[in-house]
């Protein structure tokens, strides 16, 4: 393609020198060999202007593609801003309203509460404790009912200057003493190590063989044993079983307690 392209314009030279030489004498001659020589070049300007044309409109072409992509690229940009700014804007709206519950709830509270958040849980005692951000520095002590809006939560035990390990109701070593709503039946709560799956149950002992607790009846907590107020939702009755000396029922915690978040600590006895 090269080589053609040379002899192309070896020749174009050659007649264009032929033609400053012959036509130097006679015009008429001249005007002939122009003219011939126009003819001659004639498909090769009609080529070579098609050849621009197309190359031309491929290299416009191509300023329009890298446009469209510069432009595809920059609405993905925007598009994923977008989807960041209305997930963050959801998360703000989540974290707002659970907020504002939260603080509802302890400004109807007959208690006087200490809001705590969560710090610290360990996989292997996920469903047992947790450690929070409040301490003997704002008057937490040992053996402090936790709860949330929705219910309880345990208590406090080891307590230091600015933290605290919350043991939850689901652990078989939180009691709490409990009563049944609209009945007279009361028993000790317990949390059922065979439950720590992804909802832990709770279990509630004690029981009249007589009780015959129906599913969905509330249990609250008793205030017998001076550690828990009377009156805190606990959970709900799953199901009921009478066993050799005693009645027992298995419970769902009101309190979702794998996904506890704002927690508030009784920090003195109601009102």
């Amino acid at each position: 393609m090269r080589m053609r392209s040379k002899f192309i314009a070896a020749g174009v030279f050659l007649v264009a020198f032929l033609i400053l030489v012959l036509g130097a004498g006679n015009p008429s001659s001249l005007r002939s060999l122009q003219s011939g020589f126009l003819g001659f070049l004639t498909p090769f300007l009609r080529s070579g202007s098609a050849l621009e044309r197309k190359f031309s409109a491929f290299r416009e072409g191509l300023k329009k593609l890298e446009d469209l992509e510069d432009e595809s690229v920059a609405l993905r940009v925007a598009n994923r801003e977008l989807s960041a700014t209305n997930q963050t804007l959801r998360g703000m709206e989540a974290e707002n309203n659970r907020l504002r519950k939260a603080l509802g709830y302890r400004g109807r509270a007959e208690f006087k509460l200490v809001p705590a958040q969560i710090i610290g849980r360990d996989i292997s005692t996920w469903f047992n404790q947790v450690v929070i951000d409040r301490g003997s520095e704002d008057g937490v002590r040992r053996d402090m009912p936790v709860l949330t809006e929705e219910g309880l939560v345990g208590k406090t035990t080891l307590v230091s200057e600015h933290s605290s390990v919350v043991i939850l109701i689901s652990d078989e070593n939180c009691k709490v003493a409990a009563s049944v709503e609209n009945s007279r039946e009361q028993g000790i709560l317990r949390g059922d190590r065979a439950s720590s799956g992804s909802s832990p149950l709770v279990s509630l002992f004690f029981l009249s063989k007589q009780a015959g607790l129906k599913v969905g009846q509330k249990v609250l907590t008793s205030g017998v044993g001076g550690v828990y107020p009377s009156g805190i939702l606990i959970g709900v009755v799953q199901d009921f079983r009478v066993r050799e000396l005693d009645g027992a029922a298995t419970l769902v915690p009101a309190v979702d307690l794998t996904g506890l978040q704002d927690l508030f600590i009784v920090v003195s006895d109601p009102r």
